[in-house]
């Protein structure tokens, strides 16, 4: 996803093309109606100055009126028939567009929630979020306005071509003779305006991530007062934005005036050649009022296949974007087939982790736990604590080693029913958009109502839920801003305990809280912990006296290990840690 990659994209690249037209697959008689509309409309077209050239010479010449009133008639028909026609074909190709996008963007949404999180480490979320909105909606334009319409205004253009040298050969290219100046400048505005649009896209996906980015940091934006700051640069990225999109106006003012000079021009070296001859009766007045209707139908088409054309080939540069992204590997491997309930013993044999090769976040750590017993984990920030239970809930996988839950590696687990019967409770709680009831149940079918009121009220949660008069419909805005720390982490609580797992993970889940509501979390957490193998990563030291392991962790390695008692008794690393914190609560 670097901008290198933003500028490739070729509107000819057969082998892309051909992928993105195999999107249409499942809609392929919608798609093949689409391409027999199109070529009816490019033979219908052209049929209109036929009828009027026949009309002018053939009967208002020679007064023959009820000859004339049947063309009129024939004309009108046409002209209904071409109109339905345009309506069948406009819907199609939009809908299929439509169809096709939508099935893409499941496709592609799909394809992020399987991805490792070492992806979204590394990749703008802004950047993300261009990709699976406003470039596949670009791609929507292949279809609508792109392979098929161009298809069928050069299948027009022939046609035309056709007629008027069959009608005239000789007016024709004296009407033609401007053709080389239009292609030529067709040409530079296509390059042109491919430029301008593949800077736009680059601009457009920058803008995004900057905005993402800030509005979630708003509140360290303004505690450090950088909105000017901020401001300055987000100006500057969007002028980038606006000076991308001034370039392609730009080509647009120029391009379209040339054709209608270039139109004119062919129109009156045809009125003058056509006029000549007109004296000698060699050109007919019919044949000159169908020549100047297609003129305009001929040049029509080239406009719009410049245009088109940069509008397909950004569709494929967008095409090629999101399909960079549904080829990344970095998905999970999931082969396991071991779906049995777990009972909780959890195993690691000599593990190593590295996010970058050769620089260990976690250096052999073995480590049994039992079933239904406690196990926490201490250590300074950076010490590999968070990184080795996301490796148990396979967030990332080991390098070497072995974890092993119930005696079986989890990789031979189904992950899906890994996960399902682990649960995480993290230091910074994380509530999406919707009801307290969406938050805990997570429309998962395994949870009812009543397990679910069942489950607040052993963690006590209901304490403030009873106190809102909207109850569990209550909305909680995004990310849990209407709650406070406290409440938010009670529900996290709740929904954890209503997943009912076989192993809890808490990752500081009280370190974000004051001593009073620490009280009630712990009570919380004593509910949820009962009878389940659980893993606690600590800050607060006194909150661990009850575990019947402890391990301290240092530089990705375990540096002491053994119960709280124990471990002060010894004067080590653990104990060096319990004092400088107990004095720092006591200064504070």
């Amino acid at each position: 996803m670097s901008s290198q990659k933003d500028k490739t994209g070729n509107a000819l690249d057969l082998g892309l093309l051909w992928r993105i037209v195999k999107l249409a697959k499942p809609y392929k008689k919608y798609g093949l109606t689409a391409v027999f509309t199109t070529v009816s409309l490019a033979v219908l077209m052209p049929l209109q100055p036929i009828l009027i050239r026949l009309s002018l010479d053939e009967y208002i010449a020679v007064g023959d009126i009820p000859g004339l009133t049947n063309m009129l008639i024939l004309l009108i028909v046409l002209l209904v028939a071409q109109t339905l026609v345009m309506f069948v074909n406009t819907y199609l190709t939009n809908w299929l567009g439509q169809q096709v996008i939508n099935d893409l963007r499941l496709r592609v949404f799909s394809h992020l929630s399987s991805l490792k999180i070492s992806f979204f480490d590394k990749t703008p979320i802004g950047t993300v979020v261009t990709r699976a909105v406003s470039d596949i909606e670009t791609v929507a334009n292949i279809f609508s306005q792109g392979v098929i319409t161009i298809s069928g205004d050069f299948l027009q253009l022939f046609v035309i071509t056709f007629l008027m040298f069959y009608t005239d050969w000789e007016l024709t290219l004296i009407c033609l003779a401007v053709l080389p100046f239009l292609i030529y400048a067709s040409n530079k505005f296509r390059k042109g305006v491919k430029s301008a649009f593949q800077s736009v896209r680059t601009e457009i996906a920058k803008l995004n991530a900057f905005v993402q980015e800030h509005i979630t940091g708003m509140s360290v934006v303004q505690l450090y007062n950088r909105e000017s700051a901020e401001y300055e640069k987000f100006k500057s990225i969007n002028k980038r934005h606006l000076e991308a999109n001034k370039k392609s106006v730009f080509h647009y003012a120029i391009f379209f005036p040339i054709v209608e000079i270039i139109t004119a021009t062919s129109i009156g070296l045809m009125v003058w050649y056509g006029s000549r001859n007109a004296l000698s009766g060699a050109v007919t007045p019919g044949v000159m009022v169908s020549f100047i209707l297609y003129l305009n139908m001929f040049f029509r088409p080239i406009r719009m296949i410049a245009d088109r054309f940069n509008t397909m080939q950004m569709g494929m540069v967008a095409s090629e974007r999101v399909f960079a992204l549904l080829d990344k590997k970095d998905e999970i491997e999931d082969n396991g087939n071991h779906v049995a309930d777990m009972n909780g013993t959890v195993r690691f044999e000599q593990v190593s982790f590295s996010y970058i090769e050769g620089e260990r976040v976690i250096d052999n750590i073995s480590f049994d736990l039992k079933q239904g017993k406690t196990l926490a984990i201490v250590g300074e920030t950076g010490s590999g604590k968070s990184t080795l239970v996301n490796l148990l809930t396979r967030f990332y996988d080991y390098n070497e080693g072995k974890i092993s839950i119930d005696g079986i590696d989890i990789k031979d687990w189904d992950l899906s029913a890994l996960r399902s019967q682990i649960a995480f409770v993290l230091q910074d709680v994380f509530l999406f958009s919707g009801s307290l009831r969406d938050n805990i149940r997570l429309d998962s079918e395994r949870i009812s109502e009543q397990r679910m009121i069942e489950a607040v009220k052993q963690v006590g949660a209901d304490r403030f839920i009873d106190r809102i008069e909207e109850g569990f419909d209550y909305d909680v805005m995004e990310r849990g801003s209407s709650l406070s720390v406290g409440q938010r982490q009670l529900i996290s609580f709740a929904r954890a305990l209503a997943y009912d797992p076989a192993i809890l993970i808490l990752d500081e889940a009280t370190s974000s809280v004051d001593s009073e509501t620490e009280a009630l979390i712990q009570e919380a957490i004593a509910t949820l912990m009962k009878g389940r193998t659980s893993i606690v990563i600590a800050h607060r030291l006194s909150t661990i006296r009850d575990a019947d392991e402890i391990l301290v962790m240092d530089k990705g390695k375990i540096v002491e290990r053994g119960s709280h008692d124990v471990l002060s008794e010894q004067g080590g690393y653990y104990a060096e840690l319990l004092k400088n914190q107990q004095l720092s609560e006591l200064v504070d």
